[in-house]
C-alpha cells in the first residue's frame, strides 16, 4: 500500500504584479519558496511542474502526497505567507486517495504505477473523471470485464505511468487519474485507443484536462 496515499493536485497562478518587482526582489521570493517546499520534504512529497501556456489561468502545479490528509493544509498556509504567496492564487485543487482496485486487488501493475517511481518523467497529464449512475447498476461480472479490457490496452503501453485516486466522497469527482509519459503523442495513441472501448460510454464526465511539464523546484523558480 502506498506509504502517502492522500494525494493532491494544486495549481495556482503567479499575478502579473510579481514581475513588476525588481529583479534582485523576485530572486528573493522565489529562493525562500523554494527553501521553505525543501523544507518539508520529510512529511509531504512534493513534486513540481510548469503550466504556463498549457492551461488558461494558470502558471505551476504541485503535486503532494502525505501520510495525513491535513498535512497538505498546513503546507499551503506557510507557503502563502512566503513573499511569493502574496502573489500567488490558488485556481484548482484535487484530493483522492489511494486504493486498491476492486477488480486486480492493487493499485496497478506496479511497473506502471507513477508513485512507485523517485524519478519523474517529462510529461504529465491529470483529469478527473466520474462514471454514469448505469455503470454502478452493472453487476460486478460485466464491470470487470468492461476494466479487464481497458486495462489489457493501458499494459500494451509500459512506458506510460498511472496514478489512479479515490474521490467518492472527498472531491466533487468519483476518481482523479494522472499519468507520465517521455512524449505527448504516446499518451494521445492511448486515449484515442481508450476512446474505442465499451467503457466510454458509462463515463459520464472526465474533463477539465490538464497538460504539465516536469520541472523540479529550482527549474520551476527559475523559469518563473
Amino acid at each position: 500500500m502506498d506509504s502517502h496515499p492522500y494525494h493532491h493536485y494544486l495549481f495556482f497562478k503567479l499575478s502579473n504584479e510579481f514581475y513588476q518587482l525588481p529583479n534582485d526582489a523576485q530572486t528573493a521570493a522565489k529562493e525562500e519558496f523554494r527553501s521553505f517546499l525543501s523544507a518539508i520534504e520529510d512529511r509531504i512529497i512534493v513534486v513540481s511542474y510548469a503550466t504556463l501556456g498549457l492551461k488558461a489561468s494558470t502558471t505551476f502545479m504541485l503535486w503532494c502526497r502525505a501520510k495525513d490528509p491535513g498535512a497538505v493544509s498546513t503546507l499551503l498556509g506557510g507557503a502563502l505567507r512566503t513573499k511569493l504567496g502574496n502573489y500567488l492564487t490558488i485556481e484548482y485543487t484535487y484530493f483522492g486517495i489511494v486504493r486498491n482496485s476492486e477488480y486486480s486487488g492493487r493499485t496497478g501493475k506496479p511497473e506502471q504505477v507513477m508513485q512507485n517511481y523517485p524519478d519523474r518523467l517529462p510529461y504529465f497529464v491529470l483529469y478527473p473523471f466520474t462514471k454514469t449512475s448505469e455503470w454502478h447498476l452493472l453487476d460486478r461480472d460485466n464491470r470487470g470485464a468492461i476494466m479487464g479490457q481497458h486495462i489489457k490496452i493501458g499494459l500494451g503501453h509500459p512506458d506510460i505511468r498511472q496514478c489512479l485516486l479515490y474521490s467518492y466522497g472527498v472531491d466533487d469527482y468519483e476518481f482523479i487519474v494522472s499519468y507520465e509519459m517521455k512524449t505527448l503523442e504516446e499518451f494521445q495513441d492511448l486515449v484515442i485507443e481508450m476512446r474505442r472501448t465499451i467503457g466510454r460510454k458509462y463515463t459520464l464526465v472526465d474533463t477539465p484536462t490538464f497538460t504539465c511539464i516536469y520541472k523540479n523546484l529550482s527549474e520551476l523558480m527559475e523559469s518563473l
